[in-house]
């Protein structure tokens, strides 16, 4: 805080699309965007930055990207490696007052010209006209010059939406500085986002296509296999997962915060309600534990889950590049939920049980009731 000032009432104006703020301090007439064409908004942004004025409020515009993102990942965030390194390339020693709408424009197509970025795009567009051909027995040239079209596209969406999510992280650094009151709100550039290029996967796996990825799949993993496609559980999470975790009569499944995304432990039952486990739960309740020790053998998975893609025409794999394109165990998250919504479950204990935490009305549910897992695992058996 500094010295207290006069300030006026100030004003908006329209400048361009969006408005443009002003006020005048002891005499002196100054100007802001407020990068917003919402009346609403620009008045609240005003008021804002009039309070502030009066204040003697000051942001240290001498700070830079480094001390942001230091401050940020100090109070716990993680961030992903790939994305710290991009934003780390490219803003690094730049001023915050420097981060400007027109400079995130230059890093968007710094990123996405990138010569990795597009030696990756351009595998991956190959991969997924590959992908796509396969689910046609005999495509006609008007059928493959679409699934050309449309693989392009779908890829290029992709590369834009993974430099929106390196723009998010940035973004929230900058929310963060303002609630730490190292910055105005007002200092916040706003972020240029491309739009319609979230291409989220939309499959599933049916019953009787996880019997056959089985089939074709060293039974060492069956066990490992059986709990994604049952819980949705996340398969780097469910790696982790040790035989301390589960309690001395193999009931339940206790799995710490640590290792959880959202940072809360979460329980899961082993056991029905007349003591017995279920199907995907069987080999941990019978299996011979070792203490500190990994529940599941995941040895060669992500190879031999290929593998077997590949030869059911679920993806391509490049054996010599070690590529990959097509179903993924990530995959699993959404036919476990799907199955128990579409089960009747209740999307809290849904969620309960394969761990997500987006849903903002069922994120105030704090499910802890096993009981209602073990039904929901029970309606899922049929039973």
């Amino acid at each position: 805080m500094g010295l207290q000032h006069e300030v006026s009432q100030g004003g908006l104006v329209k400048a361009g699309r969006n408005y443009r703020m002003y006020l005048t301090v002891d005499g002196q007439k100054k100007f802001r965007k407020t990068g917003t064409n919402d009346l609403e908004a620009a008045t609240e942004m005003l008021a804002s930055w009039r309070k502030e004025e009066e204040l003697g409020f000051q942001a240290d515009t001498r700070l830079r990207y480094e001390k942001m993102r230091d401050e940020y990942l100090k109070s716990g965030k993680h961030v992903q490696g790939s994305i710290l390194e991009d934003l780390d390339t490219f803003f690094k020693g730049i001023r915050l007052a420097a981060i400007t709408t027109r400079k995130m424009k230059e890093f968007r197509e710094w990123r996405e010209c990138n010569a990795v970025v597009l030696k990756f795009k351009e595998m991956s567009i190959e991969k997924e006209i590959a992908l796509r051909k396969l689910k046609l027995k005999k495509p006609s040239p008007e059928q493959i010059a679409t699934i050309e079209t449309e693989a392009t596209a779908w890829v290029e969406n992709g590369v834009k939406a993974t430099t929106n999510r390196r723009l998010s992280v940035l973004r929230a650094m900058f929310g963060f500085m303002v609630k730490q009151e190292q910055i105005s709100k007002n200092d916040v550039p706003y972020f240029p986002m491309a739009t319609g290029v979230d291409n989220h996967r939309t499959g599933t796996v049916s019953d009787d296509t996880f019997d056959k990825i089985l089939a074709e799949i060293p039974e060492t993993l069956h066990p490992y296999l059986k709990l994604l496609n049952a819980t949705g559980m996340r398969s780097g999470q469910a790696a982790q997962l040790t035989w301390d975790m589960v309690d001395p009569n193999c009931a339940v499944l206790s799995i710490p915060g640590a290792i959880t995304k959202t940072k809360k432990p979460q329980t899961l039952p082993l056991r029905n309600k007349q003591g017995k486990p279920f199907e995907w739960s069987e080999w941990i309740v019978n299996a011979k534990r070792h203490d500190g020790e990994a529940i599941f053998n995941t040895t060669d998975f992500r190879s031999q889950w290929r593998k077997a893609c590949h030869k059911l025409k679920l993806g391509v794999y490049d054996a010599k590049t070690q590529t990959y394109r097509g179903l993924k165990p990530h995959d699993f998250r959404r036919t476990a939920v799907s199955r128990m919504t579409g089960s009747g479950i209740d999307r809290a204990t849904a969620k309960s049980i394969s761990g997500h935490k987006t849903d903002s009305v069922f994120n105030r549910y704090d499910i802890k009731d096993l009981s209602q897992q073990q039904d929901a695992f029970e309606v899922l058996a049929g039973k």
